[in-house]
């Protein structure tokens, strides 16, 4: 077993330059479910839950809801008119990595995947439509607007043999591993 494979990679460097936390760990769902929090981390979970109270408070009520002044840059962008920010799961073996990114309602003429250098760049639009000019909307929820994610690929990626297929709104990218020359250890000896 090559245990350069099992060392964790951080797809998403180049979209959080900024976001001071730890490096990820691949782990199951499963497993990522049940981590516990401590710390800083319950702390903000207790803040997340008053909000979602205060938030089921003001639906209770009809009136509108309000940003929470906790939710960081990029959870508050993507309440914003004209943003959209598709989910993304990234996971692997030792023969390929695989990407599944949400993007329902949207065609392959929608998306856009590129490779540049390490970079995979996945765009997309998803556009507005508005059947009825003379109905008026008391509460909506769907996200439109352009996207771009971009993900930065390991040394084993093989970038020149990505697999990409659209089903039922899911985008899934098959990216296969290849083997790296190991680099050659040179000894130094100790003079006495």
């Amino acid at each position: 077993m090559n245990i350069e494979k099992l060392k964790p990679w951080n797809w998403f460097k180049h979209e959080a330059a900024g976001n001071g936390g730890g490096q990820p760990v691949p782990v199951s769902r499963a497993q990522a479910e049940s981590l516990p929090t401590s710390g800083a981390g319950s702390l903000m979970s207790l803040h997340r839950e008053m909000d979602r109270w205060f938030e089921d408070a003001f639906k209770s009520l009809a009136m509108p809801s309000f940003p929470s002044r906790l939710e960081s840059a990029g959870e508050a962008g993507s309440k914003l008119p004209g943003f959209y920010r598709p989910q993304i799961d990234v996971s692997g073996d030792n023969n390929c990595y695989e990407i599944s990114i949400d993007v329902p309602g949207m065609a392959e003429s929608n998306l856009s995947l590129e490779v540049k250098d390490d970079l995979l760049i996945i765009k997309g639009e998803k556009e507005e439509r508005s059947e009825d000019k003379d109905k008026h909307y008391y509460r909506v929820e769907r996200s439109y607007g352009s996207f771009q994610r971009t993900l930065s690929l390991p040394d084993d990626a093989n970038a020149d043999e990505i697999k990409a297929n659209l089903d039922k709104g899911v985008l899934r990218l098959e990216i296969p591993r290849r083997a790296i020359a190991e680099q050659e250890v040179k000894r130094i000896s100790i003079a006495s």
